[in-house]
């Protein structure tokens, strides 16, 4: 299939918007496919000096369950990846980075969304208090890596960004 040029917006939120966009199959049918349009996300894989990660344990409505994250947080549209993580940071933990990476960007979910993550390493950390948003239920966890690696194999970190932010640190190459 391709893409045709014209999409039409279905729905304007406030931190996303629905679009229907056209696709003309190989068997020269029009056919529509209902797409999520997102400013992007970052993800903060914050490391304090003795190795450990912060994350945070997170109540999400729309499943009602608890999720223990990594932090993250959506662009402000047009806005650079690396003010969204700093500001990101110290709203969701309370932590100052003094020292941001990027890791590596990938898309979240590209059958349904154009929404791009972009994995910061958040380091030479400062703690502080949180500046969390009136409807965020959110507590600090500091876990070690190691730790945080099993959790997954054992399924009880559920979160793919999360999953997805731990395995591309463990991945790559020890910094110096």
């Amino acid at each position: 299939m391709q893409k045709k040029s014209d999409e039409k917006q279905l729905l304007a939120g406030n931190r996303f918007d629905v679009h229907a966009m056209e696709l003309v199959g190989s068997d020269g049918k029009t056919y529509i496919r209902e797409v999520v349009r997102h400013p992007g996300a970052v993800l903060l894989l914050p490391i304090l000096d003795n190795g450990d990660v912060v994350m945070i344990e997170n109540y999400r409505p729309t499943i009602d369950q608890t999720l223990l994250e990594l932090p993250a947080g959506t662009r402000e549209p047009g806005e650079p990846p690396e003010i969204t993580a700093e500001r990101e940071l110290v709203e969701e933990t309370g932590y100052a980075a003094g020292k941001l990476q990027h890791l590596h960007t990938y898309f979240s979910a590209p059958g349904i969304c154009d929404e791009q993550m972009f994995l910061f390493l958040a380091t030479d950390l400062t703690a502080g208090d949180a500046q969390r948003e009136a409807v965020e239920q959110i507590e600090n966890r500091v876990v070690p890596i190691d730790q945080a690696m099993q959790m997954i194999r054992d399924g009880q970190i559920l979160d793919a960004k999360t999953i997805v932010g731990l395995s591309l640190y463990q991945m790559m190459p020890p910094t110096t």
